[in-house]
């Protein structure tokens, strides 16, 4: 396998004396990637959770709200409830804020709190809307757009199904090959429906089986990965055909994408190209031929695992990836953001080793 360099993150305590800390408000942390920040976060020096939002658990001790966390090592505050944030902005206690809510949600809230939302100086939005640019946001996709991101304050985080696709496909779409439109089908845990019951990602409805959903082009993310695969192939951007599956697993992401060559590619030469793409991101990992992604092996960790080749005779390229959609997909990529909004390490406090068992 090829083994990118990761760059080395400083001993605890050393970066976060010489920087500023970031003091930041997770609005809707009783949430599955809220609560994935959180645990993410409580090993960073640079930042500092100063405000967790839940309507549910406002006034509640916070390990109630994250049964996960131990209090003995990192005091949490007590949850508030989303009408409490005003006053604590204006009175300093959070200068950055991570937005966890469903889709639309987040919209209304700035809307409705323009006053002072607007004056936030860092936001990083883990919905969907404002990943088409929209109010000033830029796409936080870093092996993707990292030169967009210079300066933000606003930053859009990227959907998991659109960040393993995108990765998979970006440097074969770099280089022009692809000749026609892109076919793309993903396995996904439960926890990327959310926290919020449903019938349909319940145990006894689940257990056992996989069902598709929304295929075709009715996927919410089939947008945003055209807009990724335009950005990347202006000149000629594909279509997007997209099946996703439900799984009984908790967490993670596996996705296979093909779409047809300009011209015949050998596997080697396809792979060879991944390899030299990724050779500087460290948090992507090019597979030896052969070998397959796991969803196992990039548990718990913000790293993207990819295989590529190609089939029938060259002509169609066959790209996998397996990310965890809590953190490639959600919150490792959003610390991964902030880390760079505040020029430190990029790879500062973040798990590049999965967890397989």
């Amino acid at each position: 396998m090829s083994a990118p360099a990761i760059p080395a993150v400083a001993p605890a305590g050393r970066e976060g004396s010489a920087r500023r800390v970031a003091r930041v408000a997770v609005l809707g942390a009783s949430g599955y990637s809220g609560q994935e920040f959180v645990r993410l976060a409580l090993g960073h020096d640079g930042v500092r959770i100063a405000v967790l939002v839940s309507r549910e658990h406002a006034g509640r001790p916070a390990a109630e709200l994250m049964p996960g966390m131990d209090p003995r090592a990192a005091a949490l505050p007590a949850p508030v409830a989303p009408a409490a944030l005003a006053a604590l902005f204006e009175r300093g206690a959070f200068d950055t804020m991570i937005t966890c809510l469903p889709h639309g949600a987040w919209r209304v809230f700035a809307t409705e709190n323009a006053s002072w939302v607007g004056r936030i100086e860092r936001v990083i939005d883990f919905s969907g809307d404002h990943r088409d640019g929209s109010s000033g946001y830029a796409y936080g996709l870093p092996e993707a757009f990292r030169a967009s991101l210079a300066g933000a304050s606003r930053i859009a985080n990227p959907g998991c199904y659109p960040t393993a696709a995108t990765l998979a496909l970006l440097p074969a779409l770099e280089r022009g090959w692809l000749a026609g439109d892109v076919s793309v089908t993903a396995l996904s845990g439960v926890s990327g429906a959310g926290r919020a019951p449903a019938l349909r990602t319940s145990f006894v409805e689940l257990d056992g089986g996989a069902a598709i959903y929304n295929a075709g082009e009715e996927h919410a993310h089939v947008p945003e990965m055209v807009r990724n695969f335009a950005r990347l192939a202006p000149a000629a951007t594909p279509a997007v055909a997209f099946v996703p599956h439900l799984t009984p697993m908790a967490r993670g992401i596996l996705l296979t994408a093909t779409a047809p060559l300009n011209s015949p590619v050998p596997p080697a030469e396809a792979r060879a190209a991944y390899v030299e793409r990724y050779a500087d991101e460290g948090f992507v990992r090019v597979l030896d031929p052969g070998v397959w992604p796991e969803t196992r092996a990039v548990r718990n960790s913000n790293r993207c695992d990819l295989t590529v080749t190609t089939v029938h005779g060259g002509r169609t390229l066959l790209a996998t990836a397996a990310i965890d959609n809590l953190v490639k997909g959600a919150a490792g990529q959003a610390i991964q953001n902030l880390n760079l909004l505040l020029g430190w390490p990029e790879h500062w406090a973040l798990p590049v080793h999965g967890n397989p068992w």
